[in-house]
């Protein structure tokens, strides 16, 4: 399904982005209307919490990635962090071989923040663990990066990108990723 990518191109090399649609990853329709969002503060980080491949990131296996992000959609949409969610709970989903998958999307209300987080900030998730793969390498920076842009220019996204753990008593987005959201989320 990754081989009928979308790609954004923009004049920089280092800003290009390449968007995975719902379709082009086997997305499952969400089982009710969004919560249409008109603007947020910004974006907050997250990371799986679980194990990631420690080979992941390695360029044979890209098509994995949509594997996790199908997995990720299931395990919301089957109530697996102890509410079901009507979709995957992120707006949009980061790689490490600098692809962005569309989750929720711009302007819908995500599901990751926590109760009475979310309408605050979009939810982007790095294919990062806790375990396996935990350091960023710097395509997944960039596909964050990329992420964080896109949300800007097409979700009305402001000026924040903070870590799930700066609203809500976690671990998320693990230590390495949330050093990088610290020392200011910028392109590596």
């Amino acid at each position: 399904m990754v081989d009928m990518l979308v790609t954004r191109t923009f004049p920089r090399e280092e800003e290009r982005m390449n968007l995975v649609t719902r379709a082009e990853w086997g997305a499952k329709k969400p089982t009710a209307s969004y919560t249409s969002l008109r603007a947020t503060k910004g974006v907050k980080i997250h990371y799986t919490g679980g194990a990631v491949p420690a080979g992941l990131a390695e360029p044979a296996n890209h098509d994995r990635c949509a594997d996790l992000v199908r997995g990720i959609q299931r395990m919301h949409m089957a109530g697996g962090r102890g509410e079901r969610y009507i979709d995957i709970g992120y707006n949009l989903v980061c790689c490490p071989h600098r692809y962005t998958f569309a989750g929720r999307g711009p302007h819908a209300l995500p599901a990751a923040n926590g109760a009475g987080l979310n309408a605050g900030h979009y939810a982007v998730l790095a294919l990062l663990g806790s375990s396996g793969l935990t350091e960023p390498n710097d395509d997944l920076l960039h596909a964050l990066v990329d992420a964080i842009e896109y949300l800007r220019e097409h979700g009305a996204a402001g000026p924040e990108v903070k870590g799930h753990r700066d609203g809500y008593s976690t671990s998320c987005p693990g230590d390495p990723l949330y050093r990088w959201v610290k020392a200011g989320a910028e392109r590596p």
